[in-house]
């Protein structure tokens, strides 16, 4: 019992590591990108999956895969037409609007991809994730943060996008905001679920995030790929550090 108890720390370690290599890969993402003005974002924000996983005192026990790093933008600029919006809302919240397309499906990700690289990367990813689904979020991070850093108020919860409609509540620990609350870093954790760790980054209205919460088994991953939209992800702890490799 006590190899398996050590077995599975390490391996929630390890997956604590690769999604913090999302939450980073994310970020560089974004300076990769065009806003919507056509200007290029040109701060790079400091922070890493090192940077995060100290946060929580965890080190995260992964070297960079070749494959993890196969984030939108990180090998290759993004030259296609972005399509915003592709499919319509089947379901809805004050806050954010779900789809109903299965984000699994082949022909589903060939028009959530921006390219050909990012489509293999998600057809790979198929067999670490019990289920992928597009979010639109209709009001962005990007509003509480300049509320807050406008009125000196410390941002007290935020709320993230589960799947099928489900909605997660994270009270925020610590913030690190940027140019007047336009771009941050967001940490928190589940209301009472004190071995949960809840990490959201944002450049304006571009949103990625992570939740782990091994108590309640949730393991999500968000990630941006249109302003005002999140391809949120169910991670298998026990095969998504290896399936990325």
């Amino acid at each position: 019992m006590k190899d398996e108890a050590t077995a599975s720390k390490s391996a929630f370690i390890r997956l604590l590591g690769v999604m913090g290599l999302v939450i980073a890969g994310v970020l560089v993402w974004f300076v990769t990108r065009h806003d919507r003005g056509g200007e290029k974002i040109s701060v790079v924000p400091t922070h890493s999956s090192a940077s995060l996983a100290a946060a929580t005192n965890t080190t995260p026990a992964v070297v960079v895969p070749p494959a993890a790093t196969n984030i939108p933008g990180l090998k290759q600029a993004v030259e296609q037409r972005d399509v915003r919006h592709p499919f319509k809302a089947a379901r809805t919240s004050g806050a954010y609007e779900w789809t109903a397309e299965d984000g699994k499906d082949t022909n589903v990700i060939r028009r959530l991809a921006h390219n050909e690289l990012e489509y293999q990367r998600m057809v790979i990813e198929n067999n670490g994730i019990y289920a992928r689904q597009l979010v639109y979020h209709t009001e962005p991070f990007t509003l509480q943060a300049q509320q807050a850093a406008q009125s000196g108020q410390r941002m007290q919860q935020i709320t993230l996008p589960g799947l099928d409609g489900q909605e997660l509540q994270a009270v925020v620990t610590q913030t690190d905001l940027k140019d007047g609350g336009s771009q941050g870093i967001i940490y928190g954790k589940l209301p009472g679920q004190p071995d949960s760790m809840v990490t959201a980054a944002f450049i304006n209205d571009r949103e990625a995030f992570t939740v782990n919460s091994p108590q309640d088994q949730i393991y999500l991953v968000g990630e941006a790929r249109e302003p005002g939209e999140i391809v949120v992800k169910s991670i298998n702890p026990a095969t998504y550090g290896r399936v990325m490799k």
